[in-house]
This record gives structure tokens, C-alpha cells and sequence, in this order.
């Protein structure tokens, strides 16, 4: 990194700027930390090149494209402004160096490092080409290593298939030396081109050379047409593979997908990258750390347990359902660099102890007060639209017939008031958790001009496939479900610690107990990912070693993947995975004889992996967003209430839906105009602070992150989960 220039920004939008990452012709690439913490990487294009109407249009395709590539190993757009005097565009940061200089200064990669690198690269570009693209510069530059894997990153060039305009004949787009022979000519491209590229990247990896040479561009274009590639130096194993992508016919090509599954098995256990490679990402990583703190986020005092509380879940103060409210009080601030630092050292102590249709299906008009009506019959006042998307028909509709009923609770609880200075109406549309009816949900959202909000999804795939559909309706979208980074937009409202920043207790667990050899598995999913990066970073930063395993979902010999595991006499395992893989590891990890701490996350609190694990998941930490109406003491009234009008106990993530009307509502009030816009809401919504009864809100104003610490901790004890805390205090 680079120090600022005086030309160079401080600040954009609510980003701080801290560093140089690199610069090109059309702008500057600045290292930036959202108020939450976060860095991220931002593409700043110059002033003169945005008034070019041409470049602007295509500059918000590069984001539109950017953000349809969702991959564990491409790395996700979490912010952008396409319309900005220059507009910008933000990127997850990763620490690790490229691969062009990974292997310039250390050397090439050994085989098994070079064949995880092939199965991960194929991975994302199996997603690039899925989502109907090309990405045409793959090259070493474009190749983050991180520890847990490679990073693609640049999509600036990439191009959609059917695109004919700018795949034009005799214009070369790419790098030289990792160009495809269809390229080198400028004849139209398709995935195959990429595929010739990857192995062209794979040749560099694993011989320090380029299968073409070097020299004048000219010379290295002809021999990419018309030579065969110089594969000398390259290991016999991966000859088989790497010379089928070399193959100067495109259908000669495997396909992404064929190269990534013959490179799998070389992804389990143990470090896929060299020493100094390793030790350099850690170094990186730790420099960060060095960085100018973060500003402080004022937040609300107390309620739900959240910032400022002093204790889990609150104080219980039998406060009635719907006390939560707006609190200006300032209190600590949001975790920062200061946060970051006990995470990765690990010192602050823990216990150890959601078809193609969607319908109306509510809209509950005897809710009291829910017709705002006076005595004359005329409306006494205006109405307010709030919308829930949710699954109330597909395999979360526990949960999302939970969150419609809460969302019903505080919707009547709120008519009620005689002060309130409008009617507030809910829309709930069952997406059955399928992609096509969450898109078809905010279809129906959108022609409602007094809908200025929703709520949803229940299920992440339900909820990443709509974002597009929200943003396009300018509609503002509050989750209490998803904590996933890639779904970041404008228009996205994240009400829960993201997935990384969940595994924040589980740092500090391992550093109470002194916990120095950990085994941190995830499932090979994108949630498996988000859930353990951060963490083994961390881990590393702090000289503990880890075992990065990857068992896939869905494995079908857990038995021995757990032997291998326990072998290695961890001192404890944490499982970044969902339920149902969480459950038959927990009785593997019981059959392989291991007893030391286990730890699950999010996904795996949730009813069916106590019935999956049966008696095996005695003992297991869970660490979770959603508050146990059961438990938490601040969500007790709320869960009266709730059993009072629904006849039994409310479930996991409702006493979170609830919140989330109360917290619109009380936003909308703050506002104070008769009428509202949806325009009005968004900026409002991002700047707002909110004590709900499960936990306290707010949110980067930049992008949408929920700012605070609201994780709770679980044990399974005799079949149930007991809450045994918050954020790393004890009950």
C-alpha cells in the first residue's frame, strides 16, 4: 500500500480512505474501512472519464456485472455509487498478494497448492460463466491468495455472452501471454477462452513461466495461434488437465466444471500454499491492524442486550412488547479496531460453559385500530404500507410464519396507540422460499405506491435473487435473516452482525482457555466461507495453528473425514456449516472419539439438528443472531404477548421481525412528513438507532451493516438449546 496523494480523497461517501492499492488510466484504487470496520477495496474512476456518457453507462454494467457473480472465490462488490460526480466502486478487501507476486518473489507453487488453485479458479469462473459472462483477463494479476483460498478478482473487461457490440472483430481485450488463441485473433469468445486463460495462470503457477514465452506482444500473440504451449517444466500430474485447456480449438476445452472436479480432492486438509506465502498473508494481515482506528458510531443505551447494555439479553425490566424505541443516548462504539484486536488475539473471556406467482395471504384487518378509522367512518389519519416477504409454504416456514405473526403483533400493537400519527398496513407475500415467487413478491410490493419498506427473506437464495428487484424498485429491504456480505446494495439493510463478524466469541472462547491448535471446517458453501475466513485469519495472525479442512456438503463418509480430523489432536473444532451436516458430523465427531470443545454457527441453531444429532450434540456451543424468546430476558414480554394472541411460544427470528416493523415505524415517525416516500425512508433508515426487544439497531450509513454485537451464545443441554449468553458475557 501506498500513502495518499493531495489529490486523493479523504472520505467517500462513508468510507475513510487510508491508503494507495494501485492506480491505472481511467482512476485510483484506494484502501477504504466503513465505519463498522470493514476494509474494502474502492475502484475510484477519474471526473473526466465519468462525464463521458458512454463511459458511465458502461461503468454501471461493470457493477451490474460484478454483483451477478456470487462465489467464494470471486470477490463480491459490497458497495457502489454509478452516479456519483466520480463514481466509485467497492470491493471485499483480501490481505494476500497477487499471484503474479506470490510466485515473482517465492517462487512456483508445489503441485498439490497448484491443483487446489486449479479446482478454486474453476470454481469462480464456473459461476462467471453461469451467470452468462466471460470474464477475459484471467491472469496472474487478477489472482488473490488468501489463506483459505485464491481471490478472482477485475471484472471490469468481462463481457455477457450474447454481447456483439463489444465483442467485435479485431479488437484483443485480455493479457497478453494469458490470452486464448480466439482472443489473440479478436474473434468472438466464449467460456472456453477463460478456460485457456486459467491454463495459462496454472502453467505460471507451477513453473514461474508463461506457456508461450515472453517478448514483443506481436511475437507472443502469433505463438499463442499457431505453437504449442512449452509445458517442460510442468509437473506430470497436471499435465493431463492443464494441456486439455491448452487445446487451440475451444471445444477441445474442458469445461469449467470438468477442471474443478478433477482438482477437488486436492482442497481437504491441511495449508494449500507454501510457507513464505502463508507467513507473508499473516504479516499482511496482522499490518492492517496498524491502520488509523475507525470513527466512533454513537448507538442507543441498553434494551435487547445491545450496545451499552452491560448484560446479555438486557435488563428485565418487564417492559411490555413494543417498548422498544429511538435512544439518542451516545455509549460505547461500535466495534472497531479495538474490537478487531481482541478478536484475533482472543482476550476477552467467554463461558465455556427463506412457481413463478406470489399471493397475498394476510393483512389481518382486525388487528386493533388497523382500519384508522374515526368515528365518522372517514380515515382520522394516513396510512403506512410495511411488506414481508417470507416463506411460509417451502422449509423455513416455521420460521417464516413466525416472523408474519410477530410482524402482525407490533403492527396492531402500533394501530393501538391513539398518538400514532399513522396506520400502519402489512403485506405478506408467501415466496415459498423459491427464487422466481421472492422476485414476483417485490413485483407486487412495487405497484403499492404507500409500501415505502419490506422485510425479508426468510431464506438467503430467496433473498439474494430479489436484491436486484429491490434495487430496481428503489425499495428499501430490512433482513434479519441474512448476514450475507455479497447482498450489500443500496437499497439492502443488514439487522444482524454479518457472518464473519458472528465468529467474533468464538476468537475470544479459544483465547479464554488458551486453545492453541483449532480445526476449523467449513462446508465448501459461500455461508461455510464467510463463517470461518475471518476466523482463521485471526487465528493465524495470533501464531495458533489451524486446521483448514474443507468437507463438503453433503459428504456422504463424514465418518472418516472426522477420524482424519481428530487425528491431528485439535484442541477443538469449529464447524461453519448448516444444520443437517452439522448433526451427522456431530456423531462422527462422538464415533472418532473427540471430546474436546465443539462450536457450530448460525445455521446449525435450528430445532432439526438437535433431532439429527441426537444425544451427540450434548456439549455443542452454538453461537447465533436470533434471540431465544424463551431466554433472553428482554424478550420475554414480547414472547407473552405473542403466546397471549397466537396460543403458543414464538420461534427463532420472530422477537427479530417484530424489531424490524417497530424499527421502521419509529423511523418513519421520526421523519415527521404526512407524506412519505420510499426515497425518504432508505437514507433515514441507514442513519437511525433503534432499542428493539431482542437487541439494539443501527446501521452503516455507507452500505447497509448492521453495526453492533448482537450474537448470542448457546450449549446444548439435554436436547434443548440453552442461552448462556451475549457477546462473550455469561448470563
Amino acid at each position: 500500500m501506498e500513502p495518499l496523494r493531495s489529490t486523493d480523497p479523504a472520505r467517500i461517501a462513508g468510507y475513510r480512505v487510508l491508503g494507495r492499492l494501485g492506480a491505472g488510466g481511467m482512476g485510483v484504487v484506494l484502501l477504504g474501512r466503513s465505519p463498522g470496520g470493514a476494509l474494502v477495496a474502492i475502484k475510484l474512476i477519474r471526473a473526466e472519464y465519468a462525464d463521458d456518457t458512454g463511459f458511465r453507462a458502461r461503468f454501471r454494467r461493470e457493477v451490474a456485472i460484478a454483483r451477478q457473480v456470487r462465489n467464494r472465490w470471486a470477490v463480491p462488490v459490497v458497495d457502489a455509487d454509478t452516479e456519483a460526480p466520480a463514481p466509485w466502486l467497492a470491493t471485499e478487501f483480501v490481505p494476500g498478494p497477487a499471484l503474479s507476486e506470490a510466485v515473482g518473489s517465492g517462487g512456483p507453487l508445489p503441485e498439490r497448492g497448484v491443483r487446489a488453485l486449479g479446482s478454486m479458479l474453476a470454481e469462480a469462473l464456473e459461476a462467471v460463466h453461469t451467470a452468462g459472462l466471460v470474464h477475459r483477463d484471467v491472469k496472474p494479476g487478477n489472482v488473490l491468495l488468501g489463506l483459505d483460498g485464491p481471490r478472482l478478482i477485475d471484472f471490469g473487461i468481462a463481457r455477457a455472452l450474447d454481447d456483439t457490440v463489444l465483442t467485435a472483430t479485431d479488437v484483443i481485450v485480455g493479457s497478453p501471454g494469458f490470452l486464448s488463441p480466439e482472443q489473440a485473433q479478436g474473434r468472438r469468445i466464449g467460456p472456453a477462452s477463460d478456460v485457456f486463460s486459467l491454463g495459462c495462470v496454472l502453467v505460471y503457477a507451477a513453473t514461474g513461466g508463461r506457456p508461450f514465452g515472453t517478448g514483443p506482444v506481436e511475437a507472443m500473440l502469433f505463438r499463442t495461434v499457431h505453437d504449442t504451449a512449452d509445458l517442460s517444466a510442468l509437473p506430470p500430474g497436471l499435465l493431463p488437465v492443464v494441456g486439455a485447456c491448452l487445446a487451440k480449438e475451444p471445444g477441445d476445452r474442458p469445461a469449467a466444471a470438468d477442471i474443478r472436479q478433477a482438482f477437488a480432492e486436492d482442497l481437504a486438509g491441511g495449508s494449500w500454499l507454501p510457507g513464505p506465502v502463508t507467513h507473508l498473508i499473516a504479516e499482511r494481515s496482522a499490518r492492517m491492524l496498524a491502520l488509523p482506528d475507525i470513527d466512533a458510531t454513537s448507538l442507543d443505551a441498553g434494551g435487547g442486550g445491545g450496545p451499552g447494555s452491560g448484560s446479555f439479553g438486557g435488563p428485565d425490566t418487564g417492559a411490555g412488547a413494543g417498548s422498544g424505541g429511538r435512544d439518542a443516548t451516545a455509549v460505547s462504539p461500535s466495534p472497531g479496531r479495538r474490537r478487531f484486536l481482541a478478536y484475533v488475539t482472543g482476550g476477552v473471556a467467554l463461558a465455556a460453559t427463506g412457481g413463478s406467482t406470489a399471493w397475498l395471504v394476510s393483512g389481518d384487518d382486525k388487528d386493533p385500530g388497523g382500519k384508522g378509522e374515526g368515528e365518522d367512518g372517514k380515515t382520522a389519519r394516513p396510512e403506512l404500507h410495511i411488506g414481508l416477504q417470507a416463506d411460509l409454504s417451502g422449509p423455513s416456514a416455521a420460521v417464516g410464519k413466525g416472523q408474519d405473526r410477530a410482524a402482525r403483533l407490533a403492527v396492531a400493537e402500533h394501530n393501538a396507540r391513539g398518538d400514532a400519527p399513522f396506520t400502519l398496513r402489512l403485506t405478506t407475500v408467501d415466496d415459498g422460499g423459491d427464487e422466481d415467487r421472492a422476485k414476483a413478491a417485490v413485483r407486487r410490493f412495487a405497484e403499492d405506491p404507500l409500501l415505502v419498506a419490506a422485510i425479508g427473506a426468510t431464506g438467503t437464495d430467496a433473498a439474494r435473487e430479489a436484491l436486484v428487484a429491490y434495487d430496481e424498485a428503489g425499495l428499501p429491504l430490512l433482513s434479519v435473516v441474512d448476514g450475507d456480505i455479497r447482498h450489500l446494495n443500496r437499497i439492502f439493510l443488514c439487522a444482524r452482525p454479518r457472518n464473519d463478524m458472528q465468529m467474533l466469541p468464538v476468537a475470544e472462547f479459544l483465547g479464554a482457555y488458551e486453545i492453541d491448535q483449532v480445526a476449523l471446517v467449513d462446508d465448501g458453501t459461500e455461508y461455510g466461507r464467510q463463517t470461518t475466513r475471518f476466523l482463521d485469519a485471526g487465528l493465524r495472525g495470533n501464531g495458533r495453528t489451524v486446521f483448514a479442512e474443507t468437507v463438503r456438503e453433503g459428504t456422504r463418509d463424514l465418518d472418516a473425514e472426522a477420524e482424519r480430523i481428530a487425528a491431528k489432536r485439535p484442541g477443538a473444532v469449529v464447524y461453519g456449516g448448516g444444520w443437517r451436516d452439522a448433526g451427522r458430523f456431530a456423531k462422527s465427531l462422538t464415533r472418532a472419539g473427540f471430546l474436546g470443545p465443539k462450536i457450530a454457527t448460525q445455521a446449525a441453531h435450528d430445532p432439526r439438528f438437535l433431532a439429527e444429532a441426537g444425544e451427540d450434540a450434548a456439549g455443542w456451543l452454538l453461537v447465533s443472531t436470533a434471540a431465544d424468546p424463551a431466554s433472553v430476558p428482554s424478550v420475554h414480554s414480547f414472547a407473552a404477548a405473542y403466546r397471549k394472541r397466537f396460543d403458543h411460544a414464538p420461534p427463532l427470528f420472530a422477537a427479530e421481525a417484530y424489531d424490524a416493523v417497530g424499527l421502521i415505524a419509529s423511523c418513519a415517525e421520526e421523519l415527521g412528513r404526512e407524506k412519505l416516500t420510499r426515497q425518504d425512508l432508505l437514507p433515514a433508515l441507514r442513519t437511525t438507532s433503534y432499542k428493539g426487544v431482542s437487541k439494539s439497531y443501527a446501521f452503516e450509513s455507507a452500505n447497509g451493516m448492521y453495526t453492533g454485537t448482537g450474537v448470542f451464545i448457546y450449549r446444548v443441554e439435554r436436547g434443548r438449546f440453552r442461552y448462556i449468553g451475549m457477546n462473550g458475557r455469561e448470563v
